[in-house]
């Protein structure tokens, strides 16, 4: 096999989350060509192109339905799929320019009438149209409060939509306070939208609250916590996250939030490769690994952290730790070297020392 990335070494070098690569392996959209030994995606080069080719689509209106309609059947016709979209298109600029031009005259003057009145409530009740259309046109030109915001959101079930009201929210000013108070919200679905929001605001000072929603009963609120952790990136939820390794919960996000954190987490990682598990043991080994490939500075000390690994019970953990210090350059080499005294390990460790210096 060739040259092959992970879901978050695609996401940084795309600006697409793991969370929608997920979405479109889900969907049959875009399968990566591979699995890690760890069952990590694995995409190649015919993966990324099938990604441009998505991308490129979508950039056109097309739903991922379309999307794969159209990549699935290269004579569907596109000029009456294009058609379509331009026709919602050019609806949707109409109401936005309309809805600009309300704003305009409301920013101009102070003076507020029942027409203005009349209006908000309007926009209320188009939040809660029976039509998912009408209440994504509806969020994404709402000048609502985020009360509205937070109600509409409360209730909303289409993801698109649900989406775009995270979006909204995550552009008030004061939606921070508002969202902390409704994180204990019994609805898990709500939970996770509003982790979402506190994610996207990327305060610092949230992180505690973020943190604390790692131990929530419902899985999809804490792959929404760990999300927004790897959104904020702050030093002190470190020892949260690596907790989780190992554990099956959302390992690939779980990875790129410690990556995000950076090398502040070295020290919590350095702890977990002494776990009783070797899943943790493997997955703290690739995360060292990916952390000292995105600050190079840090490469002695992730050696030192990886080295004995190379010694553990677990053929999977010592194989990991080998590949981490293979890619740490003159750092690792030391134990490479090491490594082939291990029938198990000195294959690939000779294949790395081979590998010219970065």
């Amino acid at each position: 096999m060739g040259r092959t990335w992970r879901i978050g070494e695609v996401a940084a070098r795309t600006g697409l989350t793991p969370r929608t690569l997920r979405h479109y392996d889900e969907l049959g959209l875009l399968v990566p060509s591979a699995r890690s030994w760890g069952d990590y995606r694995l995409y190649d080069e015919a993966d990324l192109l099938r990604l441009l080719q998505v991308q490129n689509l979508k950039a056109l209106g097309l739903s991922l339905a379309e999307i794969a309609d159209a990549l699935a059947d290269p004579e569907l016709d596109a000029g009456a799929t294009l058609r379509s979209h331009l026709a919602h298109l050019e609806d949707r600029i109409a109401a936005e320019q309309a809805l600009a031009g309300r704003l305009r005259a409301l920013a101009e003057s102070s003076d507020r009438t029942w027409d203005d009145v009349l209006s908000a409530i309007e926009l209320t009740q188009r939040l809660a149209h029976p039509d998912p259309a009408v209440r994504l046109r509806a969020a994404l030109q709402s000048p609502a409060s985020t009360p509205e915001l937070l109600s509409a959101l409360a209730g909303e079930d289409e993801p698109g939509v649900r989406d775009t009201l995270v979006w909204a929210l995550a552009h008030r000013p004061d939606a921070a306070a508002a969202v902390l108070e409704r994180l204990d919200d019994p609805d898990p679905a709500l939970r996770a939208a509003l982790l979402r929001v506190l994610g996207k605001l990327g305060a610092a000072e949230h992180t505690g609250a973020v943190t604390a929603r790692l131990a929530d009963p419902d899985p999809a609120v804490v792959a929404a916590a760990v999300q927004a952790l790897g959104r904020l990136a702050a030093p002190e939820s470190s020892p949260a996250l690596v907790a989780l390794l190992g554990t099956g919960t959302v390992p690939d996000d779980v990875l790129d939030a410690l990556v995000a954190v950076g090398p502040p987490a070295l020290d919590a990682l350095a702890d977990a490769v002494g776990s009783p598990s070797a899943d943790a043991r493997a997955a703290a080994a690739e995360a060292v690994g990916r952390i000292s490939a995105t600050a190079p500075g840090v490469a002695a000390r992730a050696a030192g952290v990886l080295a004995p690994l190379l010694a553990d019970a677990d053929a999977t953990v010592r194989l990991t730790a080998l590949v981490a210090l293979g890619d740490l350059g003159a750092e690792g080499r030391p134990a490479l070297r090491t490594a082939l005294a291990d029938p198990a390990l000195a294959g690939v460790a000779g294949r790395l020392l081979d590998r010219p210096p970065a």
